[in-house]
């Protein structure tokens, strides 16, 4: 477990460049830092829930590596919805409660429905993918999607920041 561990490790550092290259943003736009735990919390959170989701279908035979493409279709479809309602009752806090601009709070708005895509799609895909591979998913698709899921969801909602808020 401790080279998977290790591998996973390299994966987390990764966020850490995926920030750092962002680093002139985030000193613009200080606000936006203050999204990253939840933003990384909420990826780990729905792509958890769809991992475990599929590695117990998989494990009880209710789903097979020929159901993979609608199961994982159905997923990165839930994972989106799931998010616009987390997002329409989080807007009116961030603006009305935290005193969050609301230039800052549409971004976070606009970044949860695609990580919600992302982190589904991803936290799906992986057990069947190690399944199909010969190995045990149960071992290796958690900490994959969280790992991957952090390094694209900051990378996603960076470039959606720096895109509708116009900076570099």
């Amino acid at each position: 477990r401790t080279g998977w561990l290790l591998i996973f490790l390299g994966g987390l550092v990764l966020c850490a460049t995926v920030m750092h290259s962002f680093e002139k943003l985030l000193e613009k736009e200080l606000e936006l830092s203050f999204f990253v735990p939840l933003l990384i919390g909420h990826g780990g959170n729905s792509g958890g829930q769809t991992v475990s989701t599929v590695i117990r279908a998989l494990g009880s035979g209710v789903v097979t590596l020929r159901d993979a493409p609608s199961v994982i279709g159905k997923e990165a479809i839930a994972g989106v919805l799931q998010s616009i309602v987390l997002v329409t009752a989080l807007t009116p806090a961030l603006v009305f409660v935290m005193g969050i601009s609301v230039r800052v709070s549409v971004v976070v708005g606009l970044t949860m429905p695609v990580l919600g895509l992302l982190a589904n799609t991803v936290g799906a895909t992986l057990p069947f993918a190690i399944t199909w591979l010969g190995k045990d998913p149960a071992l290796i698709a958690g900490p994959l999607m969280t790992t991957s899921v952090d390094s694209l969801g900051l990378g996603t909602y960076l470039t959606i920041a720096t895109l509708y808020l116009g900076l570099n």
